[in-house]
C-alpha cells in the first residue's frame, strides 16, 4: 500500500465521523499497509509515548505517522520535542493485533 492509498484510508475513516466501528473496519487494512518500521515506531509512541525527538525509533517514519494523522507532535512537562500516538493508532494496533512493547521506565503510563 503506498502513503497515498494510507492517508486516503484514514481519511475515509475520519469522514465517517470517527465512529467504533470505522476504526475497527479499516484499522487492520492500515496496519497491513504501514512499512515494519513505521509499525515499529507506532508501537514506541503507544507504549513509550511521549517520546522526545532524540529517543525517537526513526524520525522519517515518525514523519509519515503524522502524515497518516496517526501521530501528533506534543508538549510534555512544559517541553517541546515530543511525538505521541493518537486514538486512531490506538485501534490501528488493536486491529493489526500489533505486538506490545515494554513500557519505558518512567513513562507516564
Amino acid at each position: 500500500m503506498t502513503k497515498d492509498e494510507i492517508k486516503q484510508v484514514i481519511h475515509g475513516v475520519n469522514a465517517m465521523n470517527s465512529s467504533d466501528e470505522a476504526y475497527f473496519s479499516y484499522g487492520v487494512i492500515v496496519w497491513d499497509g504501514l512499512t515494519s518500521g513505521q509499525r515499529e515506531v507506532l508501537r514506541q509512541l503507544l507504549f513509550q509515548g511521549p517520546v522526545w525527538d532524540g529517543n525517537i525509533i526513526s524520525k522519517s517514519d515518525r514523519d509519515d505517522l503524522i502524515d497518516f494523522g496517526l501521530a501528533v507532535r506534543c508538549c510534555f512537562r512544559g517541553e517541546q520535542g515530543y511525538t505521541a500516538a493518537n486514538y486512531i493508532a490506538y485501534s490501528v494496533h488493536k486491529q493489526g493485533k500489533g505486538a506490545p512493547m515494554k513500557v519505558k521506565d518512567g513513562s507516564p503510563c
